[in-house]
């Protein structure tokens, strides 16, 4: 024991110059606090070294303050960068973040769910992607578990969701590749039992139909594993393509279900000796940091991962103050750079 006196919220209160509950909203998120507060109190708070009593306020609301992020893979990117600017706020309101992988795996998911199940109420699930879980998730709700579907297309009565509008970016891009003059148009993609995969595929299909491409099916490219390690998947794929099939049998240019399938194939279609864009035109997705360092730089969609996090929190923060579930759906836009 070094005899050090435990600090207390209400000199936490004292030294920000604010009410001690305004000081238990700021933690615990269950009202809005002005920044300049906000900026006080986090500044009490550091120089103070307090540390908030989570699990005794826990006990006192016989709720957790636990937050459970399933995830397709823990090496993809895009989601981790969205789960970091979620923990960022979790973290400040006295949340526990738990991040697991169920590696694409519907029997993984599905036992993870039913692990989760014995929470407690108030514990917050967030799924990423996901498929064929209904019957879990409608078990959670039932233990007042407040359900996430993050990225997802489909909805489930009583759960919140939030995802990126996936159909109509398809259409501009579209667009912008017949403007382009491109005849022809390829989508590589990944495993489409995920929600917003198939999605993103089932919109190609119709955006191509709409500007009058013919037998849009035949243009798509898809493989299981191409799911997992997208970098050399995706060049490995795209070799095997164009050693297999003259050029003019290819599409002239080609939109993939991410960056690094992206990359991958541009690698492939520079080790074959073919030039981007003069040859093929290439399109990702995601707009990982990656995309705008490789040669030629990659035009890709955006997809704004610190708004989508910060979006996280805020239905969590809804929920908690008025228990009423939301939907929202984000924008996308395309980024244009040198591969197209």
């Amino acid at each position: 024991m070094n005899g050090k006196r435990k600090v207390t919220i209400r000199q936490v209160a004292k030294y920000a110059g604010v009410s001690v509950g305004t000081v238990s909203n700021y933690l615990n998120g269950t009202a809005v606090v002005s920044k300049d507060r906000s900026d006080r109190i986090q500044k009490a708070i550091d120089e103070l070294e307090y540390i908030p009593d989570v699990l005794a306020s826990s006990l006192r609301r016989k709720s957790s303050r636990d937050i459970h992020v399933l995830t397709p893979n823990l090496n993809n990117g895009f989601y981790t960068n969205i789960i970091s600017f979620l923990m960022g706020y979790a973290h400040k309101a006295g949340y526990t973040t738990h991040i697991s992988g169920y590696e694409y795996s519907l029997d993984m998911e599905k036992k993870q769910l039913r692990i989760l199940e014995n929470s407690k109420p108030g514990t917050v699930v967030i799924i990423f992607n996901g498929y064929n879980d209904e019957a879990e998730i409608k078990r959670l709700i039932k233990k007042e578990i407040h359900v996430i579907l993050a990225d997802r297309q489909e909805t489930i009565q009583n759960t919140s969701s939030i995802r990126f509008d996936n159909c109509s970016v398809i259409y501009q891009i579209i667009n912008f590749l017949k403007e382009k003059n491109y005849r022809s148009i390829g989508l590589l993609t990944e495993l489409t039992r995920l929600e917003n995969v198939k999605r993103r595929r089932d919109s190609f299909v119709e955006a191509m139909e709409f500007y009058g491409y013919k037998n849009p099916e035949a243009f798509v490219y898809e493989r299981e594993s191409l799911s997992l390690d997208k970098l050399k998947n995706g060049y490995l794929y795209m070799k095997e393509i164009l050693e297999s099939h003259p050029k003019e049998d290819l599409p002239q240019a080609w939109i993939a279900t991410s960056d690094y399938l992206a990359i991958g194939l541009m690698r492939a279609i520079r080790e074959k000796g073919y030039s981007i864009p003069r040859d093929f035109g290439v399109v990702g997705y995601d707009n990982l940091e990656l995309s705008a360092y490789v040669s030629p730089k990659l035009t890709t969609v955006s997809q704004d991962q610190k708004l989508f996090g910060q979006k996280l929190w805020e239905v969590v923060e809804h929920y908690n103050q008025t228990n009423e579930t939301e939907n929202i759906l984000l924008p996308q836009e395309i980024v244009i750079r040198e591969s197209c």
